[in-house]
C-alpha cells in the first residue's frame, strides 16, 4: 500500500490537519524487509472497539487470515461460555514501512475489546497504551441506540489522550441496514464521504466476508504512524 506522506490531517480523532509541502515523500506497507537498511523497529497497539457483537472479533479473525504471513503470534481469544468476547482477542503483525529511503520494522498489537456492558472496567484496560482505534458499529437499526452508546464511551476515554480513530459501519450484508446518512446524524458525523485527507468518514464493512477490513485497518496504521512522526 502506497500514500503520500505529504497530507493534510484529518478533523476527527485528534482533530487536527496532515500538513502538505512542495515535493512527496512515499511511504509504504510490505511484509518483505527489502534492501533498505533497517533503522529501528516501531510498536503500535490497535484496538478494536463497539458494541456487543457488532463484529470487532471477526474483524480480528479476518485480519489474521489476511496477514497471516506477518503474523509473530498465533493470537489468543478469551471467551464465555456462549462464544462471546471475555477479555480480549489479541494478535501482533509484524511489517515494514518504507519511509524517506528509511526502512522500520512496524510491529503492531491488534486487541479488541468486550462490548458487553457489565465488563466496562476491562475496556478500559484493553484501552490503556492504544495509539489508536477502530470503532466497529453495528447496521442493524434496532441497535443504533447501543452504537451511540458505546461511541460515546469511547471518545469520552479518548479525547484526553487524543488517540486517533476510524468509525467502520459493520454488518452492511443485513436485509435492511441501517442507511449510511442516518448513522452518520445519530453519531454527529459530517455528511461527507471523506474527510479532506482521503480517509472515510465511514468504512462500510461486511466483515464475515473480509470486505474492507484490512484498508480500514491500514487506513489507520497510516494515521497512527503519522501521528508517531509528527511527535
Amino acid at each position: 500500500m502506497i500514500v503520500d506522506s505529504k497530507k493534510k490531517e484529518s478533523s476527527r480523532g485528534k482533530e487536527s490537519q496532515k500538513e502538505e509541502g512542495e515535493g512527496e515523500e512515499q511511504l509504504g506497507f510490505s511484509g518483505k524487509s527489502g534492501s533498505n537498511a533497517l533503522k529501528e523497529v516501531l510498536q503500535f497497539k490497535v484496538v478494536y472497539w463497539g458494541p456487543g457483537e457488532s463484529g470487532k472479533t471477526t474483524n480480528y479473525f479476518r485480519l489474521r487470515e489476511k496477514f497471516d504471513g506477518v503474523k509473530l503470534n498465533k493470537g489468543y481469544s478469551i471467551e464465555t461460555t456462549d462464544g462471546r468476547t471475555l477479555w480480549q482477542d489479541s494478535v501482533r503483525l509484524s511489517f515494514y514501512l518504507n519511509l524517506a529511503k528509511v526502512k522500520y520494522n512496524v510491529i503492531t498489537q491488534i486487541v479488541t475489546a468486550t462490548g458487553q456492558e457489565r465488563f466496562l472496567s476491562t475496556r478500559e484496560y484493553v484501552l490503556d497504551g492504544a495509539d489508536g482505534v477502530v470503532f466497529v458499529a453495528d447496521s442493524d437499526p434496532d441497535k443504533m441506540e447501543q452504537n451511540k452508546r458505546s461511541f460515546r464511551e469511547l471518545t469520552s476515554f479518548t479525547r484526553d489522550q487524543q488517540i486517533p480513530y476510524v468509525i467502520q459501519l459493520n454488518k452492511r450484508d443485513l436485509e435492511n441496514p441501517i442507511s449510511i446518512e442516518d448513522f452518520k446524524k445519530g453519531l454527529g458525523l459530517p455528511q461527507s464521504e471523506a474527510y479532506e485527507d482521503g480517509s472515510l468518514v465511514v468504512y462500510p464493512t461486511v466483515a464475515l466476508e473480509g470486505e474492507s477490513v484490512r484498508q480500514c485497518f491500514e487506513d489507520l496504521m497510516i494515521q497512527v504512524i503519522f501521528d508517531f512522526f509528527r511527535g
